[in-house]
């Protein structure tokens, strides 16, 4: 991650039903987490009319799986946004084991801003400043 922009982070306790056959926390709930993180960093630096008339879908993601997480432990999950286009956001997701800080997975995406409708639209200064450090 560039910590030369804003992180946005968050934690979580993994629930029995986010654990798989193998009693680690199955592969898609790394997906299900990276979406949440990034709606929830989304719903933190965007006021109300921003909200009203904007949403976020992914569109493009890669994950590297490093270590399993099991039932019960703590979750820390970082977020912060890259490079933007016009109709795209990157963004950076880590995922560590709380207690000992050892990454689990980390992730880069590509997201799609879309109007309530549904359509695409193109990623305005305005949006772009939300994402920036604040002073």
């Amino acid at each position: 991650m560039d910590h030369s922009l804003p992180i946005f982070e968050d934690q979580r306790t993994v629930s029995h039903d986010e654990i798989d056959d193998l009693d680690h926390v199955n592969n898609v709930v790394y997906v299900q987490w990276a979406n949440d993180i990034a709606m929830k960093h989304w719903m933190t630096v965007a006021p109300q009319e921003i909200l009203d008339k904007y949403d976020w879908v992914m569109i493009k993601h890669c994950i590297e799986y490093k270590r399993s997480a099991v039932l019960n432990d703590l979750i820390k999950i970082k977020t912060q946004v890259g490079r933007a286009t016009n109709v795209r956001y990157e963004r950076f997701i880590e995922i560590y084991h709380a207690a000992t800080n050892t990454l689990l997975a980390k992730t880069v995406s590509d997201w799609c801003a879309i109007d309530k409708e549904g359509k695409p639209v193109r990623i305005s200064q305005e949006l772009r400043d939300l994402f920036e450090i604040k002073e």
